[in-house]
């Protein structure tokens, strides 16, 4: 009986949600729609954006094409980038690929992305399909991802021959 109560009450409450509007009456033929609308008062202008600067822009193409090597550091050693960094006179960092290294951790290790990895043995430039083998010798370098497709500069000699 109690159940039967509730499903009874149940239902009117749902055909009440769903027979009319807030305010109990409907809105037909006799009803006002414009009224029950708010409507806005103000349209907000769109601000203009300003042009970019083609000055600025060929600053920052320049300073893409050259970096200063001092800007990155050896963060250390680590599992699957264990081998051994030397830096040269002018702040060049090489990296000698020993078994077991990971060119992502390599990367991790200067605080790189894979793109800002060359070689000095004149292959091009890593992507993110490329392999390293053991005794390669890599250059972290900071050349932006929009870097030209031609290799960039970084020098060739190797500081690990001996």
């Amino acid at each position: 009986m109690l159940a039967c109560a509730l499903s009874l009450g149940l239902a009117f409450v749902i055909a009440g949600c769903s027979s009319g509007d807030a305010e109990g009456g409907s809105q037909g033929a006799g009803g006002d729609d414009a009224a029950a609308r708010p409507t806005p008062t103000e349209i907000a202008e769109p601000t203009e954006v300003p042009a970019p600067n083609d000055a600025s822009d060929d600053a920052d193409d320049a300073a893409s094409d050259e970096f200063d090597p001092a800007e990155i550091t050896d963060l250390g050693a680590r599992e699957g980038a264990s081998g051994e960094a030397r830096q040269d006179d002018a702040g060049y960092w090489y990296y000698q690929v020993v078994l077991g290294d990971v060119a992502s951790v390599i990367c991790d290790r200067f605080d790189r992305r894979w793109w800002q990895l060359e070689t000095i043995d004149g292959e091009p430039g890593f992507d993110c399909r490329s392999t390293i083998y053991p005794g390669q010798v890599v250059v972290p370098t900071a050349y932006g991802e929009d870097h030209d497709n031609d290799t960039p500069w970084v020098p060739s000699a190797n500081p690990f021959a001996e």
